[in-house]
């Protein structure tokens, strides 16, 4: 039997420090029940980890479960009640295989990589607008606006008022989910301007259709089922959305936390560019920016020696996989250039993240500009502000810094 403890992933608690409340569970038992948000059971270890992501059919990542409304709850515990369903995230076979048949040549390393010119001319953007003054804000003026404009201009999206996008997602996966707060109001009417901004784009789209862009891919993608309908349509455009904006943002944050944190660290990069890649992969290791995901039981399962039935809950912590000394010598000590890095930064199994050579091109050339522009920042650690909640994500609100002057390019 899974052994009951106090465990909330969402609560102050374990903000204090995530890292060590999952290995207490790891090295411990393994897996616990909680009775949080309505009960669910978390777990911690690699293996076990892999085991749940790849069995689809018996933990399922559908928003609700076929034939059972009772059941379900989507991909975050606890689910947002207003945010509705992610296509592809929220999906199971075989709908799911509908969907990837579709979008996976898009999002192939080669098809992304056609956008790096772009990625380059965005961040270089940002980077000019605040270079020659010598400080900023390395969360609100670059790696916030960055990836942000680079999904909406993939998408083929007006990227001017990026921000609108931007703060409701971001403050989504820290904001307690409590419907009666202003903020909370607040954070919603945000979401209903993003749904409607996605809608109205789509409306245009059919009558006056356009090509060239990832979103015209999609309303005009050769399936043997058809062509998706505004509401599939609309699913996919928010998922690709709400993936492509918060969790780079995240790590790109924690990335530079990290070079400010470490210098030899940054020494090493700026002498070697070359080991800028492995590099990437062991941010993502080590400061997981999706923490955890979840699962609704479908039908019995084992694991290990824990028993699953329809309907519980089940939450995949990614972060303490990412931390197993099992899977990873040394795991609590960042190794720049490790080798092997199977991480589980961008999920397991079939859900794996669809945009993931998307997301390292991007880290891979903002954390490059700010070695090469911003070489000697300084981040201001007392005025550093991290997600006062890391259940979901984990990554840094404020983040002010400040470097020797340089030019625009």
């Amino acid at each position: 039997m899974t052994e009951q403890q106090a465990f909330d992933h969402h609560s102050a608690e374990h903000a204090a420090d995530p890292v060590c409340a999952y290995r207490a569970i790891r090295q411990g038992p393994g897996a616990v029940r909680t009775d949080a948000h309505g009960g669910y059971t978390v777990l911690t270890r690699y293996e076990d980890i892999a085991a749940a992501a790849s069995d689809h059919s018996a933990f399922s990542s559908a928003f609700e479960l076929p034939g059972d409304e009772g059941y379900g709850g989507g991909i975050t515990l606890p689910r947002n009640p207003d945010s509705g369903r992610t296509s592809l995230a929220e999906m199971d076979p075989p709908e799911w295989r509908r969907y990837r048949r579709m979008l996976n040549p898009i999002f192939t390393r080669g098809a992304v990589s056609r956008f790096s010119p772009r990625i380059q001319a965005i961040t270089d953007e940002a980077i000019d607008r605040f270079v020659t003054k010598g400080s900023c804000d390395l969360v609100l003026d670059l790696v916030s606006p960055v990836p942000a404009i680079v999904t909406l201009e993939v998408l083929g999206m007006d990227t001017s008022e990026w921000e609108r996008y931007a703060v409701p997602l971001h403050t989504s996966v820290y904001i307690p989910r409590d419907v009666r707060t202003p903020a909370w109001q607040e954070l919603q009417d945000g979401f209903r301007w993003i749904f409607q901004q996605i809608r109205d784009e789509i409306a245009r789209r059919r009558a006056e259709p356009k090509e060239g862009d990832l979103l015209a891919a999609i309303m005009n993608a050769d399936d043997p089922e058809g062509p998706l309908d505004d509401a599939l349509v609309f699913e996919t455009a928010y998922t690709i959305i709400a993936a492509g904006v918060e969790t780079t943002t995240s790590l790109l944050s924690s990335a530079l936390w990290h070079l400010d944190r470490f210098p030899q660290d940054r020494q090493r990069l700026l002498d070697d560019p070359s080991l800028l890649d492995g590099a990437c992969e062991e941010f993502l290791r080590y400061y997981t920016p999706e923490q955890a995901g979840a699962r609704t039981v479908a039908q019995h399962a084992e694991i290990g020696d824990e028993s699953f039935e329809r309907g519980e809950r089940v939450l995949l912590a990614w972060s303490s996989a990412n931390r197993d000394e099992a899977q990873f010598p040394d795991a609590d000590r960042f190794v720049l250039d490790r080798r092997p890095n199977r991480h589980m930064s961008f999920g397991y199994g079939i859900h794996r993240c669809l945009g993931s050579h998307l997301a390292r091109q991007e880290i891979k050339i903002v954390l490059g500009e700010v070695l090469r522009r911003l070489p000697d920042y300084a981040i201001d650690r007392e005025r550093t502000e991290l997600y006062p909640d890391l259940g979901l994500m984990y990554g840094y609100k404020h983040m002010p810094a400040t470097f020797t002057p340089g030019e625009r390019k």
